[in-house]
């Protein structure tokens, strides 16, 4: 996972160049064991980045969007993707709607901007990645980036050229 933890890094050492006075906006990250932990309660298992995610820190402490970590979108807490997995994208309905579309049926959200989320799939078994999907604010699924670690090299890289 040193290419994700990589990028980042890099993502931050932007913020704390340009935007000082919001460095201190992450959580500190969780031990394997608290994740496992709070996860045992998605019905799913999640890639290896997401652990390497969380593993690295554990959201914002401000989930207003104007701390936005990954652009504009809030970096969520464990505890805040959990019930937004649970109440709202996990709903029945919605992963109805989205097996008839062939889309992951558990999709586990790790950014928000207002109703909108970065999420990565559920799967049968631990993966080391899988891709991550944007959910807009009336529930479509697209497919993003192919990995967690892709997507954050990419907005590295946007950050450090000034896109």
């Amino acid at each position: 996972m040193n290419k994700l933890t990589d990028a980042l890094e890099r993502i931050i050492a932007w913020r704390r160049k340009y935007k000082p006075t919001e460095h201190q906006i992450l959580k500190p990250g969780l031990s394997t064991e608290q994740l496992y932990e709070k996860l045992k309660r998605f019905p799913n298992q999640l890639p290896q980045e997401i652990y390497a995610l969380y593993q690295w820190h554990n959201g914002t402490n401000d989930d207003l969007w104007r701390h936005g970590l990954f652009v504009y979108h809030s970096f969520l807490d464990i505890d805040n993707a959990l019930q937004y997995a649970e109440r709202l994208i996990n709903r029945e309905s919605e992963r109805n709607y989205r097996m008839q579309q062939g889309k992951p049926s558990y999709l586990f959200p790790f950014c928000d901007f207002q109703g909108e989320y970065f999420a990565v799939a559920g799967r049968e078994t631990v993966t080391k990645s899988t891709p991550v999907f944007l959910i807009d604010t009336v529930g479509e699924v697209s497919t993003a980036f192919d990995s967690l670690t892709n997507m954050m090299i990419a907005l590295a890289e946007c950050y450090e050229s000034g896109i």
